[in-house]
């Protein structure tokens, strides 16, 4: 028994066709996603400061070449890449084209269609299209939720002065800043506090490093 093929496809994520599904006629023969490392160009980079000069890291554009073909079916194949055309059209609750997903399989890439091409390569005898390579550029797309993620993960990394405000409490705080409240034992620590329940709103506090924390 032989493996089933899983088909490649396109879901919209958000706006007036969110979860309408696209699904394409054949699998890219390939694509290329890489991890791209930003560094501080300014100064030489050697091992004691490879790590203030890291920058963080980004991922770069996704492009896919799709073949579509109708010279069994004798239909004009621009039929059938017309619901392509919604990921490049303002969409009207968001005013701007929608994000989308790429999927298949288990590999799955978020992001907004930057560039579409279609490429004609065969016709039938009066000319109508059945054949084209559809070649598209998605630009990384990440919700607000999943950057707000990212940031405190990253922020949780660095030494930060916070004014403790009223109602708040070292538990909250540490929720906040590293995603975890048992790491307020790491906060009392550097600050020298006793009895984390007694502190008085508009107290200063050091947060150190998550790489701090024993």
């Amino acid at each position: 028994m032989t493996k089933e093929t899983k088909k490649a496809k396109i879901v919209i994520l958000e706006g007036k066709n969110k979860g309408k599904t696209i699904n394409l006629q054949f699998n890219p023969s390939e694509y290329t996603v890489e991890r791209i490392s930003k560094f501080d160009k300014k100064s030489l980079i050697t091992r004691e400061n490879v790590k203030t000069q890291y920058k963080g890291g980004e991922e770069s554009d996704l492009t896919l070449e799709f073949l579509f073909d109708t010279t069994e079916t004798g239909k004009d194949v621009r039929l059938e890449i017309e619901p392509l055309m919604l990921l490049v059209t303002k969409d009207s609750e968001l005013h701007a084209p929608p994000p989308c997903a790429f999927i298949w399989s288990k590999f799955i890439f978020k992001g907004v269609v930057s560039k579409l091409s279609k490429k004609f390569t065969f016709f039938f005898e009066d000319g109508t299209p059945a054949r084209v390579r559809v070649t598209i550029t998605f630009i990384p797309f990440k919700t607000s939720e999943e950057i707000e993620s990212e940031e405190r993960t990253h922020s949780a990394d660095l030494t930060k002065k916070r004014i403790l405000k009223e109602g708040d409490n070292l538990w909250l705080l540490a929720y906040r800043e590293y995603g975890d409240p048992s790491f307020w034992r790491l906060i009392a620590k550097v600050n020298e506090i006793d009895d984390p329940r007694i502190i008085g709103a508009g107290k200063e506090l050091i947060l150190p490093p998550r790489e701090g924390y024993e």
